[in-house]
């Protein structure tokens, strides 16, 4: 429970508002707006690149690369000296449209739709190429033939990245993965609680303790998505049975949306639907909040600045009783229509390699997608919050794995827990049009196998 530290020396700051959930049409998918968190200026190379990382002496002097991504993502940095550094090694240049995450699948599939494809290369969510999949090249005979090095990733790497759409096959290498942690002050929480009930006594104790609402999240409709899942998985509940009919509106996801709402209007600072991640992770550095929920990648770089009220004064822990946010991973993949495929495969064997992944993470703060660095030596010294954090990302789950509608799925359990947290609907309102949405994109595209979580 909380202990009695003194409380917190600032008032609440005036946070900026966000932009709510911004919604764009592109075929059968929508989008969803994700903030961009800040993205550190680089330091200097801790090694030189090693050659090895692409194919010895292989020459592609001529060939451009066009790679679509997600800019202001951790990875946008170092995959732009990376790039630099293979066009040294292979004369191989790389031209990039770093993108804003609500436009990418206007842009994929608008190449894609014109007759003649401009990409070599795409990297984001794991999650588009349920949606894309045909127009992707098999990554598995490159792999074994190349000798390109598997070993080391987070489980749902192998278990859901190599079995993409349930076709059987690998699409894409992961250069990240992230997942949702609870983020809380140490010098006002002595452990974090194990369970819901222990988790809102906590926070009463604090309101009571401080005079201010202790909880912090992003609220923006997107965000809230990993919210209800961390209450609804803790319940043990799959998002769907195997034949495809919607568990999330059940006695149990009625629980979690309400349980979600209570803790929003009870626990958090009003306008929380206002907030997207740079909000929280801007709060809880203030020390106007002392419990925070959130993905690391937008936070960890403020929290030890000099700057910081939580400075020294932080940990993070596993949402109560086996809950999590939905666990993601950035893949890069290779479109089937590339006529640069050896050398897009070498690109992206070179950015996703450990060796690069390490860099990534001492440099720019890009959280490695392969478990083994969250123990490295190196690594640890530097952030020694990685072992926890390797923990809370092995309890992650993926959102509707290989469900081609994954898209507007997401976007309809955002919009549910809005609804009900800003009580225009109760949740059992809420998730019921959700489900209803749901039946109705399988009714439309009935899917032929099981589905599986």
């Amino acid at each position: 429970m909380a202990n009695k530290k003194g409380k917190r020396e600032e008032d609440m700051s005036e946070l900026s508002r966000r932009q709510l959930l911004k919604l764009m049409g592109a075929g059968a998918a929508g989008a969803v707006l994700v903030g961009c968190g800040a993205t550190p200026e680089p330091a200097a190379p801790t090694a030189a690149p090693t050659e090895a990382a692409a194919a010895a002496g292989t020459n592609y002097e001529g060939v451009t690369l066009r790679m679509l991504s997600q800019g202001g993502a951790s990875y946008e940095k170092p995959v732009t000296l990376y790039a630099k550094e293979f066009e040294e090694m292979t004369g191989a240049k790389v031209e990039f449209d770093w993108a804003p995450w609500e436009s990418m699948m206007p842009k994929l599939q608008a190449d894609l739709a014109s007759g003649t494809p401009q990409l070599d290369i795409f990297m984001n969510d794991i999650e588009f190429q349920y949606t894309v999949w045909p127009n992707l090249l098999p990554l598995d005979d490159l792999i074994e033939k190349s000798g390109y090095n598997m070993d080391g990733f987070f489980e749902p790497v192998y278990t859901f990245g190599g079995n993409v759409a349930n076709q059987g096959k690998r699409f894409g290498i992961p250069i990240t993965a992230g997942v949702a942690v609870v983020f809380y002050r140490t010098d006002l929480i002595d452990e974090f609680p194990t369970t819901w009930d222990e988790y809102e006594q906590l926070l009463i104790d604090l309101k009571d303790e401080t005079g201010k609402p202790p909880l912090g999240f992003a609220g923006v409709t997107a965000q809230l998505v990993k919210l209800f899942l961390s209450r609804y998985w803790s319940k043990g509940d799959p998002l769907l049975t195997k034949d495809w009919e919607p568990l999330i509106n059940s006695e149990n996801g009625v629980e979690a949306l309400s349980m979600l709402k209570d803790y929003a209007l009870n626990y958090a600072p009003d306008g929380i639907l206002a907030w997207d991640n740079p909000d929280g992770c801007n709060a809880f550095k203030a020390g106007d909040i002392a419990v925070l929920e959130s993905w690391p990648g937008f936070c960890l770089e403020g929290f030890e600045e000099d700057d910081s009220m939580v400075k020294g004064k932080w940990a993070m822990a596993k949402y109560p009783e086996g809950g999590t946010g939905n666990f993601v991973q950035h893949n890069a993949t290779i479109l089937n229509t590339s006529e640069n495929q050896d050398a897009a495969f070498e690109f992206i064997a070179y950015i996703t390699n450990e060796e690069q992944q390490k860099r990534s993470a001492l440099e720019y703060l890009n959280d490695p997608s392969r478990k083994s660095l969250y123990t490295d030596p190196d690594i640890v010294e530097q952030f020694p919050w990685y072992p926890d954090y390797a923990d809370v990302l092995d309890a992650g789950k993926p959102f509707a794995p290989g469900v081609p509608q994954w898209l507007e799925m997401f976007i309809s359990v955002g919009e549910a827990a809005s609804l009900a947290i800003s009580e225009q609907k109760t949740p059992q309102e809420a998730l019921d049009e959700a489900a209803a949405k749901w039946v109705d994109l399988f009714e439309q595209n009935p899917m032929e196998f099981e589905y599986v979580e």
